[in-house]
């Protein structure tokens, strides 16, 4: 994954825009037109302010409340997306890495960010864009894998040794080992002490063919 992607590289050159004397049904049909949620307000290639879908249609429907809109439209006080349009959208540079792009997501709890180079907006860059890019998930570059606690525990469980007939670890199982394919090598002796290549289980111990004999 390349940690040197920058807004520049993943951000939309061409993104949706409208003034702050449009009217609004226009940037209402526009939003609903091109499936988007937000609009970024331009003055002169500045970013003044955002136009949500919300706030088109809350506005719209005020108008109507108060009886300003007809079957053929809106008329009455003829709102403009300058009249009910929202502060702006948090900025970013075009060389600011994806990280920063995350961060300032997260911390102005939007979707998108404004790209503005010498004062001027020159694309929108968006969560999805960030997530596309395999953005870093710590604010220094660095990616975290998170920790899957399920598969830990499942992990954990395999571990666990088997129980015995007397509800502890099976004295066979804990003296022993084995080889690659599994097969016993060699083991301690409950009964002698003694390192044998074969152990048994006799009244719940670990012994050897000869103590077991005995």
């Amino acid at each position: 994954m390349r940690t040197d992607t920058t807004v520049r590289d993943v951000m939309h050159r061409e993104f949706l825009g409208v003034s702050e004397s449009d009217p609004l049904a226009d940037a209402a049909a526009l939003l609903v037109e091109e499936e988007t949620n937000c609009l970024v307000v331009l003055r002169g290639g500045e970013s003044v302010g955002r136009l949500g879908c919300r706030d088109a249609l809350g506005a719209l429907l005020d108008t109507e409340s108060d009886g300003g809109l007809t079957g053929d439209g809106p008329t009455g006080d003829g709102l403009t997306v300058g009249s009910v349009m929202g502060p702006p959208l948090p900025t970013v540079t075009p060389d600011d890495s994806l990280a920063v792009v995350e961060e300032r997501l997260v911390s102005e709890g939007v979707d998108r960010l404004v790209a503005v180079d010498d004062g001027k907006a020159v694309g929108v860059v968006t969560a999805g864009d960030t997530l596309a890019a395999g953005a870093p998930r710590t604010g220094d570059g660095a990616y975290e894998t998170p920790i899957d606690e399920d598969a830990m525990a499942e992990r954990r469980a395999a571990d666990t040794p088997i129980a015995g007939a007397n509800g502890g670890v099976d004295p066979a199982m804990e003296a022993t080992s084995t080889d690659a394919s599994g097969s016993p090598t060699q083991g301690v002796c409950e009964s002698c002490g003694g390192l044998v290549p074969e152990l048994v289980t006799m009244n719940g111990q670990a012994v050897c063919p000869e103590c077991r004999d005995v």
